[in-house]
């Protein structure tokens, strides 16, 4: 097979006047057009770094401004959801994610439809099988167990990796944190989205405090911050991935470089829940690998990766630490094993910056 678009991404950047000849589904040589062009870009498909299949169906259904009022309602909502709307929603953002040329998923999921959802449209990736045991801190085994079920669903009926995996800080117990470290597993858990988590674990304070001590929960301040404190009970490591990072603190950029973990950046839903704008050009510049998560609909809208491109070149620029739009490009493609290709008809386009402003999912095939 010989693929003759007008350009090619190769590592973020955009090449013209090249084509590629493919054996056995292998690029074998890429040379200079031999013939008249067609009018696409081809490119890796890109990598969801951090995504939640199962809220689908909460898209535009949330009015809470702030994260804090916005996790107490998506909480309230996901209770009023029947086993068959979360598969529905399930199947439909695997579909939509499929439709944005995205080939693999870091799925994040509660309950255990994901894994059918993306067998069905053929994703590849891994399930982070989401571990949350506030209510049950005193005595975590049962909710430990119900979990693992929800795995062993999920790795039946995906057929990939599946891992048990903390939520977040401050929604698991120490000891199940400690747990779960222990394994050495991969794990994606949600760190410093916002500043109430360092609050919190520094000294109690914040709403996160407050909801604590609202339901009698017993917590001990660290006295430093999320990251940190995750990293001293073994949660941050080469495996691991950081979802987030919004609210980091001066050291913890250089306990992630040290500890070699990486980061998810989702621009939209950060704006959208009013979280800080993430430190993502000095994370760069430090050598962290940092992939491009589109999170869940129920924050960031539409499964749209052009979106979540611009959204990270604009909150770069907002933060006046500009991420240019070939590093941008890159995050959206990070990852070691070999990549299927897309293409992406956009004519006539002279930069990475100019795809990324005029292209869509339904600009979008595969091949």
């Amino acid at each position: 097979m010989i693929l003759r678009p007008y350009g090619m991404v190769i590592e973020g950047t955009l090449e013209l006047g090249l084509e590629v000849v493919i054996e056995d589904g292998v690029i074998q040589q890429m040379r200079p057009h031999t013939g008249v062009p067609d009018q696409y870009i081809l490119s890796p498909a890109f990598i969801n770094a951090h995504s939640h299949l199962e809220y689908r169906g909460l898209m535009g259904k949330i009015d809470e401004p702030e994260y804090s009022g916005w996790i107490r309602e998506i909480t309230r909502l996901k209770k009023e959801q029947s086993p068959d709307q979360i598969r529905a929603d399930c199947l439909l953002a695997a579909q939509e994610n499929r439709a944005t040329g995205v080939a693999y998923l870091m799925e994040h999921s509660d309950r255990p439809f994901a894994g059918a959802a993306m067998r069905a449209v053929g994703l590849d990736g891994v399930i982070f099988q989401e571990v949350i045991t506030f209510l049950e801190h005193e005595a975590p085994a049962e909710k430990l167990k119900l979990v693992e079920k929800n795995a062993e669903i999920s790795r039946r009926d995906f057929g990939g990796p599946v891992y048990l995996n903390p939520h977040a800080y401050q929604t698991v117990d120490r000891d199940t944190l400690r747990l779960i470290a222990s394994a050495r597993n991969p794990i994606s858990i949600h760190v410093a989205e916002t500043r109430h988590e360092n609050a919190f674990t520094r000294d109690g304070s914040g709403p996160i405090g407050d909801f604590y001590r609202a339901n009698n929960v017993p917590f001990e301040p660290t006295g430093k911050s999320v990251l940190a404190s995750l990293n001293d009970l073994g949660l941050v490591h080469e495996k691991t991935q950081l979802v987030h990072c919004c609210a980091l603190e001066d050291d913890d950029i250089d306990i992630i470089v040290r500890q070699g973990a990486t980061v998810a950046h989702c621009p939209r839903s950060n704006t959208r829940l009013q979280c800080p704008p993430a430190p993502i050009r000095e994370l760069l510049d430090a050598g962290v690998n940092v992939g491009l998560g589109l999170d869940s609909a129920a924050s960031s809208g539409p499964i749209d990766m052009f979106a979540e491109m611009r959204a990270a070149i604009q909150t770069s620029l907002d933060r006046g630490s500009f991420v240019t739009p070939e590093a941008v490009w890159a995050m959206a493609t990070l990852k070691e094993k070999a990549s299927p290709l897309i293409r992406i008809h956009v004519e006539n386009a002279r930069s990475i910056e100019d795809v990324i402003e005029r292209a869509s999912p339904d600009l979008v095939d595969w091949v």
